[in-house]
């Protein structure tokens, strides 16, 4: 999180690393939280969500931009009609620039320096009540586990959005805590763990970004559509491309 404060400073592009940074937080703040200490934890949950939202913004933005220009590239050259790169293009890096900006304003917000000021509390002084068991640990990280093991079971059976959205928070909640309590497992089984888990979040998240592709597209396309010398046909062929596949199929998920 810190890297990544003085690096949008500095004005690079590590909105990915700092977002997954909060979301790490955020998934060991939710397994782990009982054996912290809540009056020195606070409603730092709260902020770290509300930061990645704005990060979120920026990177979705990111995400869009590289997904249709692959999935245009995979088109035959007589269905791209018009500008339709250009489009996306201005479009995508309008959006991703006032985005940005409300990420600089944000980080020169009084909520803002209040969370770093959290956050470099908890370097030195982990908010924790009492000394940590290695056995606590890993009963919690076992928990996330089955817990994203049912979720999982239950969003295969069902392909409901809702569920898969559940899947996909639970899955990412028993990676990183299977990260965690990595280096109190001699046998591997943390790190095979992570990566069954890692895979299919991958999955998941893929999928996640097509369900929401197309709405960005329909609105690029009435927007191509009264523009002179634009055709938003290309457009609709590219939004049914990005979110033509379920995440349900063979080899997404398998009992460990």
């Amino acid at each position: 999180m810190f890297a990544g404060d003085l690096g949008l400073r500095r004005g690079r592009d590590p909105i990915h690393d700092t977002r997954v940074a909060s979301r790490r937080l955020r998934s060991t703040l939710k397994v782990f939280g009982k054996l912290l200490n809540a009056d020195a934890v606070g409603d730092i949950d709260s902020e770290l969500k509300w930061f990645a939202g704005l990060l979120g913004e920026v990177r979705d933005c990111q995400v869009q931009r590289k997904r249709f220009h692959t999935a245009l590239a995979e088109l035959a050259p007589e269905l791209v009609l018009g500008p339709v790169v250009g489009r996306i293009d201005s479009d995508l890096t309008s959006t991703q620039v006032r985005a940005r900006e409300i990420v600089a304003e944000a980080m020169n917000s009084p909520r803002y320096l209040d969370l770093l000021a959290i956050l470099q509390r908890g370097r030195t002084e982990l908010p924790v009540t009492g000394q940590l068991a290695a056995k606590a640990l890993r009963k919690r990280a076992a928990r996330a586990e089955s817990k994203a093991d049912r979720r999982l079971l239950a969003a295969i059976g069902t392909s409901v959005e809702a569920d898969l959205h559940r899947a996909r928070e639970a899955v990412k909640r028993a990676r990183y805590a299977a990260e965690l309590i990595g280096p109190l497992d001699d046998s591997g089984e943390a790190k095979r763990t992570m990566k069954r888990y890692k895979k299919i979040q991958t999955v998941l998240g893929d999928h996640q970004d097509g369900v929401v592709a197309p709405a960005t597209l329909r609105r690029l396309g009435a927007l191509a559509g009264t523009a002179p010398g634009e055709n938003g046909a290309s457009l609709s062929v590219c939004s049914m491309q990005t979110n033509n596949t379920r995440p349900t199929g063979h080899g997404l998920w398998q009992p460990p």
